[in-house]
């Protein structure tokens, strides 16, 4: 006797099963339930895939940001020969850098981390001295926007791939 599969997810069920274990197809359900169910999933994996996109553009503006505090600590050696300074501008870049390399595997953490210490450093900018606040504004505002969207987007597909755990594999 041969296994039967469902015809979404591929996964064996059984002759009995009213919905796919794995996925919830509606194994004897009517054409319009099962194009419904179809429907449903064709807009939950091309919200994963929005998902992916915007945390790639957040890992992107980690690089962008790493590379700006690079540029800072060769700027401000050049300019002061304060290796103290440079030294702290090249943490944060590679502190950047790395966030952004792994931020693939588990974006939710490390984008949030990157997010922090972002903040973290504007508010040290800050207090030294409040003009460097307001000094590049907008681009402050588009990092810490696109690292929002980005954690945000991260929570998204978790929650969509919790609640279907065949969706892992998108």
């Amino acid at each position: 006797m041969t296994e039967q599969k469902c015809a979404y997810c591929k996964e064996g069920v059984s002759q009995v099963e009213i919905n796919c274990e794995n996925c919830g197809y509606p194994l004897s359900g009517t054409d319009k339930e099962k194009s419904i169910f179809i429907g449903k999933q064709i807009s939950n994996k091309a919200k994963i895939g929005n998902a992916k996109e915007s945390q790639a553009k957040a890992q992107k503006i980690l690089y962008i940001i790493g590379a700006f505090q690079l540029f800072n600590a060769v700027f401000i050696y050049a300019q002061t020969k304060s290796v103290t300074n440079s030294v702290f501008y090249a943490v944060l870049a590679i502190l950047f850098g790395v966030f952004a390399y792994v931020s693939p595997k588990k974006p939710l953490l490390f984008l949030s981390l990157a997010l922090s210490l972002l903040l973290i450093y504007y508010i040290f900018l800050y207090t030294i001295d409040p003009q460097f606040l307001f000094k590049g504004i907008l681009w402050k505002i588009i990092f810490i926007a696109f690292l929002v969207y980005g954690i945000w987007s991260a929570n998204e597909e978790r929650v969509l791939k919790k609640k279907h755990k065949f969706l892992d594999k998108y």
